[in-house]
């Protein structure tokens, strides 16, 4: 029996100091980033979680649809408002280190991020991240990091069906979502002061949890397959992706720019495929 979001129960679990602490469930929403874009800055709190137990429009990367099931996984949007512009990438990356921290200690499996918004599991999707900002003029008004996570679902549509999993199929366990909320809320806490300080051995632990780190990679830019191979260095304190080319130069490169595709993975003839 699937039973809607208990927030009494959550706030008992909660043991942040500010992050989550302005919590606002909504029964159905057509995204919550679309939802928390609408609300006036002077009404929104530096660390809210906005959560919907039914999605009507949820979104992932490119505007794809992100399909959940109701009431069977969490499905929310983290507010920030960042003191500045800067590092926002690494910031978002962040967060979904911190959740993969989270899902490894309630699996006990290697989680892994596929650059740049993916969540990974046994090589399938278990969950996606999608970062929005809103600016006043040239200042950060507010950092959006809409969180899709697939916890006690098992049945997707036969379109995902095979890439996507669910920490329900991984362990055949049922998830107290409010608990996995509040854990997971409380290490998004600590990775927020961890970047919020520059923190040189946060950056190394991310690096580490990308998949193709230290590897020779194929690449995509703007969805063109490179000639060639890369190795993939990590990210630097700024959040930009270094890659080592065959030539022994690192090129830098933002966000939106490039895919990286490990090489035991097989390259389609339509690469955009591969981002799915």
């Amino acid at each position: 029996m699937v039973e809607a979001f208990n927030v009494d129960q959550f706030r008992k679990r909660l043991a942040t100091t500010w992050v989550g602490t302005d919590f606002h469930y909504i029964e159905q929403a057509a995204s919550t980033n679309s939802l928390v874009k609408a609300i006036s800055s002077e009404r929104l709190v530096h660390g809210a979680v906005f959560l919907a137990d039914v999605q009507k429009n949820g979104r992932g990367q490119y505007e794809r649809v992100w399909e959940a099931a109701p009431f069977l996984n969490l499905t929310f949007t983290l507010l920030f408002k960042p003191p500045g512009s800067n590092r926002l990438t690494l910031l978002s990356l962040s967060i979904a280190a911190a959740i993969s921290n989270t899902l490894e200690r309630y699996l006990n499996k290697p989680i892994n991020l596929k650059w740049p918004n993916d969540i990974f599991c046994d090589g399938k999707k278990l969950g996606g991240i999608l970062t929005e900002t809103t600016f006043i003029g040239s200042e950060i008004d507010r950092l959006l990091i809409g969180v899709g996570l697939n916890v006690n679902q098992t049945v997707f549509s036969k379109v995902i069906d095979g890439k996507t999993t669910s920490m329900r199929s991984q362990s055949d366990a049922i998830f107290s979502r409010e608990e996995l909320l509040a854990a997971i809320l409380r290490d998004v806490e600590i990775a927020y002061q961890k970047w919020h300080k520059f923190d040189q051995n946060h950056l190394r632990d991310i690096n580490k949890k990308i998949i193709g780190y230290g590897e020779w990679v194929n690449t995509t830019i703007y969805d063109e397959l490179q000639p060639g191979l890369f190795k993939f260095i990590g990210l630097n304190d700024k959040g930009e992706l270094l890659m080592l080319n065959e030539q022994m130069d690192v090129n830098k490169f933002s966000y939106e720019q490039i895919r990286i595709i490990p090489r035991s993975k097989k390259i389609s003839g339509n690469e955009k495929e591969l981002s799915a």
